[in-house]
């Protein structure tokens, strides 16, 4: 009896554990994809950035080509 109890404790850990490892193999795919994303909204706001400051740079040099 106390081995059928010690079976059952142990297995209940099994499962414990397992589920876990699943939750955390759910959160570091959920942490992976939002790296991604904020990887790309940095890429896409440095990119708006450069086209900025050349817009700004080429309106400049439009205004003192017409004084």
């Amino acid at each position: 009896k106390i081995d059928i109890k010690a079976q059952e404790a142990e297995e209940r850990i099994v499962d414990t554990s397992a589920e876990h490892i699943r939750e955390l193999e759910d959160e570091l795919l959920k942490l992976r994809i939002e790296n991604a994303f904020l990887k790309e909204l940095r890429r896409l706001r440095l990119e708006d950035e450069a086209k900025m400051r050349e817009w700004h740079s080429s309106l400049a040099a439009s205004e003192e080509n017409s004084n």
